[in-house]
């Protein structure tokens, strides 16, 4: 008789456990996880004067001012000494 119900309830802990493991994704489609600013690693502020983005690569921001000249920017730091220019690149 106490094995009876020693194997009840073992068995209704799993079933339990399986129905939150099985209604877990479905919850998360309702309400998901929300999305912010202080998940990213830098937050950096880049001058408008520098000019629009043309390119992104490790780190770096290819800005291009209105005369044609090009600018690399190194993001990944802290403030106040990044955002750096690494390079300005000037056309004849």
């Amino acid at each position: 008789m106490t094995v009876d119900r020693y194997l009840k309830a073992v068995l209704t802990v799993i079933a339990v456990a399986l129905v939150a493991i099985a209604v877990t994704p479905w919850l998360r489609l309702v309400a998901p996880a929300p999305a912010g600013a202080a998940d990213a690693p830098y937050e950096l502020t880049v001058p408008k004067a520098w000019g629009r983005l043309v390119g992104y690569s490790d780190g770096n921001l290819l800005l291009e001012t209105s005369d044609g000249s090009l600018r690399a920017v190194e993001i990944t730091g802290k403030p106040p000494e990044y955002p750096k220019t690494k390079a300005l690149i000037k056309r004849n």
